[in-house]
């Protein structure tokens, strides 16, 4: 199984536990790296999870609790927890009802596993495809079109006026 697939099957493993509603993958910088989310932009949890642990992160420093393992934000229709997935982060969304232990146990082995599994991705040449196959040529494109820059009688550069 390649590395992608191997992320996904991870990710829609979460939803076997009763009351999750779907999880992302992000990179420490909030990009997206894969997520099985409904109802929900999937970039824009990546983001803000990351900006939500990085104060976490900050916050346990500042007050000299260790690492930062995890962050847990509870809704009255919900809840979000991101937990460290290596160098990326894990974000399980679920019910109100949830059962936040078994959420935790559960999303705490797939972080571990997902963490492994960033590493095989990032370690892969670049340049390459998942497959071994290098990508697709992007699509040519047409040439911008050119301004005209000849001074005006005011001394001032004009555009082009189509």
């Amino acid at each position: 199984m390649d590395t992608d697939r191997a992320i996904a099957a991870a990710l829609r493993a979460l939803r076997e536990v009763p009351d999750v509603i779907g999880s992302v993958l992000a990179g420490p910088d909030g990009l997206l790296i894969s997520s099985d989310v409904d109802r929900v932009e999937p970039d824009t949890v990546a983001a803000m999870a990351a900006a939500t642990v990085g104060l976490g992160r900050r916050f346990a420093e500042t007050v000299g609790l260790g690492l930062h393992r995890e962050t847990v934000i509870q809704a009255d229709g919900g809840c979000l927890v991101s937990y460290a997935a290596g160098a990326a982060l894990l974000t399980v969304v679920a019910m109100p009802q949830a059962n936040l232990a078994l959420v935790h146990h559960t999303s705490r082995t797939v972080a571990h596993r997902l963490g492994v599994l960033v590493e095989e991705l990032a370690a892969q040449p670049p340049g390459r495809a998942p497959g071994g196959n290098p990508p697709p040529a992007p699509p040519a494109r047409d040439p911008l079109p050119r301004r005209n820059t000849r001074p005006t009688g005011s001394g001032r550069p004009s555009a082009a006026r189509s």
